[in-house]
């Protein structure tokens, strides 16, 4: 598995298996505010690997984070769904996804 393959897949478990459940369960804020720190400091030092993927989903960490503190879940858990689904796709292809949404492999 190639560095940013390996890195967006890191982020997307500590996300999936982490901070998304410890946000549906209701868990105590410290158990969230640590998952949402490490998945942002992943992302923000992964962000270069993954190129013009990489500025997106910093943007998205950062509203998250903003959410966060927001106290607005419901749209903490979509961006943060959203946000898992693109490291997936990262994660999954050594061909980053085209932003238009077509298929990389194709011309």
């Amino acid at each position: 598995m190639a560095p940013a393959q390996r890195a967006a897949w890191d982020a997307y478990l500590t996300l999936t298996l982490g901070l998304l459940p410890a946000l549906l369960d209701d868990r105590l804020d410290s158990t969230v505010n640590t998952q949402l720190g490490g998945v942002t400091t992943r992302v923000m030092q992964y962000a270069p690997l993954w190129g013009e993927h990489g500025p997106i989903l910093v943007a998205a960490v950062k509203s998250a984070v903003r959410l966060y503190r927001a106290g607005e879940r419901g749209d903490l858990i979509a961006l943060l769904r959203a946000t898992a689904d693109r490291l997936y796709l990262l994660s999954a292809s050594r061909t980053p996804p085209r932003r238009d949404g077509r298929d990389p492999t194709t011309p």
